[in-house]
């Protein structure tokens, strides 16, 4: 975690960038759920929400996705005081990109792993077709489809690995520049007077070392 630059701006400055876009991001799709909801849309799915659910299961799931998304927000606030109240209030967006990364992981093996908010496959192959207006694909469309969506989510996961990698490199900085303010303001130093030339040579035999011989 050496260095404090990324790029061209200080780990602080881009952390606090990222927390910005982060926090709008979380923002717009919160709204977006909840205006889905409250419109009752039937069209509206969550990222493991299948047709077939019941109304409990879909209550459980935007419930759950609602408060993965305040968690977030909240997360990606308290990094904008993390120059003032020190480097702990950047570790809940820490871990919470941590749980991001763990769930894009999952979600590779399994699709009702994945993010809130966050068009899966299925949504972006429905919108693929509702903006062609057809009813369905040929193979070489799902396959162009299939390897557009593919190179995208990576992207999209190596941005994340690298948002987690900045984030707590600014973490560790944080927690250096208190721990050196809290060193010089208790005055944690040690001073030691070494002897003179003149006093060294003054110095009894029994306070020199004893000299080496070869065995």
């Amino acid at each position: 975690m050496s260095g404090t630059r990324i790029l061209c701006c200080h780990v602080t400055t881009a952390t606090l960038s990222f927390a910005v876009l982060y926090l709008i991001g979380n923002v717009l799709k919160l709204v977006n759920i909840i205006l889905m909801v409250s419109l009752d849309k039937e069209a509206f799915s969550v990222t493991y929400h299948e047709a077939k659910a019941t109304r409990g299961q879909r209550v459980f799931d935007i419930s759950t996705n609602i408060l993965m998304l305040v968690l977030m927000s909240i997360s990606a606030v308290l990094v904008l005081f993390s120059k003032r109240k020190g480097p702990m209030f950047v570790l809940p967006f820490v871990l919470m990109m941590f749980v991001e990364l763990s769930l894009s992981f999952l979600y590779l093996f399994d699709g009702a792993w994945g993010l809130p908010g966050t068009p899966n496959y299925r949504d972006m192959l429905q919108f693929v077709k509702s903006v062609r207006r057809v009813d369905s694909l040929n193979e070489e469309e799902i396959g162009h489809f299939t390897m557009s969506y593919s190179v995208l989510y990576m992207l999209f996961v190596l941005l994340k690995v690298y948002v987690l990698h900045v984030s707590m490199r600014c973490f560790y900085f944080l927690k250096a520049e208190s721990m050196a303010a809290v060193s010089v303001d208790t005055g944690n130093t040690v001073t030691v007077k070494l002897p003179s030339y003149d006093e060294a040579l003054k110095m009894r035999a029994e306070d020199i070392p004893p000299s080496y011989h070869e065995a």
